[in-house]
């Protein structure tokens, strides 16, 4: 009797589902707007390239049980104790895009001011990653489009840097309105140029650029860690700009740089910690001090200047 009951339910759910699907792919796109509502997801859509496109077009697997499976998803989603996530039933997939797309890579592409191969430049990488906002606009949940700074890591890394390979019909003032370049080179750029990728300044900038401001040693490249010290200790070296003084003693394991009057009592930490002297100083350090100044004319046991030991 149980199981009977058991097989009842699951063919009725079975059943509720086939049915929402079958309902769902029945009625017009009408269904989608029914919950959402929100204005700005409704105006921004509407205003969209793709407003006169079927939802299911984008959304949905091609076909009639495609369409099926995603309406019946979304009755899933309405259970709050779903598995199915919101990006599992939003998420468009490339297919969906080439099947009315299908020549994006025969030749480069200019629109809205940029010029694309999509050939190289979109080469294992999904078309949402830079046209999530194609039909919703910034209504999406997750905005990605393109960047300069993406673009930059290829082309800052074969030489390809000349503006007008990309930008088309555009001044360089108003090229770049959206994404991280917008910020760091917006009109607050000398608080936010550093919040982007500095591998990507050396595209359009020189080190000499950076160090007019910054001082010596900029923009850090992957070996700066074993070469900092030698910039640090550089008259024109500008460090306190940009760092703060824990973020040397964090590693360092002491007041770095060393204070002015470090010297008179670093003896203490010597002993301390010698190890700890040892990740920048060498033996001869030590001994330039105290053995030819503080013994001038050499300390116990060793060769005195000109002569044999005493």
């Amino acid at each position: 009797m149980r199981k009977t009951v058991l097989i009842a339910a699951v063919s009725l759910v079975f059943a509720l589902l086939l049915g929402v699907g079958v309902w769902g792919t029945v009625w017009g796109p009408e269904r989608c707007a029914a919950c959402h509502t929100e204005p700005a997801f409704v105006s921004a859509s509407a205003q969209g390239a793709h407003a006169s496109v079927d939802c299911l077009q984008c959304h949905s697997e091609g076909g009639a049980w495609g369409r099926i499976a995603f309406n019946s998803a979304h009755l899933g989603r309405m259970v709050p104790s779903s598995t199915w996530s919101v990006r599992d039933v939003a998420d468009v997939a490339d297919a969906r895009c080439l099947s009315c797309h299908d020549k994006v890579d025969d030749e480069a592409i200019s629109a809205n001011g940029i010029r694309v191969d999509h050939s190289t430049c979109a080469y294992e990488i999904r078309c949402t990653e830079c046209h999530s906002t194609t039909a919703h606009g910034s209504a999406v949940s997750w905005v990605r489009t393109y960047d300069m700074e993406t673009c930059l890591q290829c082309h800052a890394s074969d030489g390809s840097v000349a503006c007008d390979l990309c930008h088309v019909g555009r001044s360089p003032e108003n090229r770049i309105r959206t994404g991280v370049f917008a910020i760091t080179h917006g009109p607050e750029w000398e608080r936010t140029h550093g919040m982007g990728d500095s591998s990507t300044c050396a595209a359009c900038h020189t080190a000499a650029d950076c160090g007019t401001c910054h001082g010596p040693g900029l923009p850090h490249d992957g070996g700066f860690m074993k070469e900092h010290s030698t910039f640090s200790q550089d008259r024109k070296a500008k460090c306190e700009s940009c760092h703060e003084p824990q973020f040397c003693d964090g590693c360092h394991g002491l007041s770095m740089p060393h204070p002015r009057r470090f010297v008179i009592a670093h003896g203490v930490e010597a002993e301390q910690n010698r190890t700890l002297c040892s990740r920048c100083h060498v033996d001869t350090d030590c001994s330039v001090c105290h053995v030819k100044h503080v013994h001038p004319g050499g300390a116990v046991n060793l060769p005195a200047q000109g002569g044999a030991a005493q």
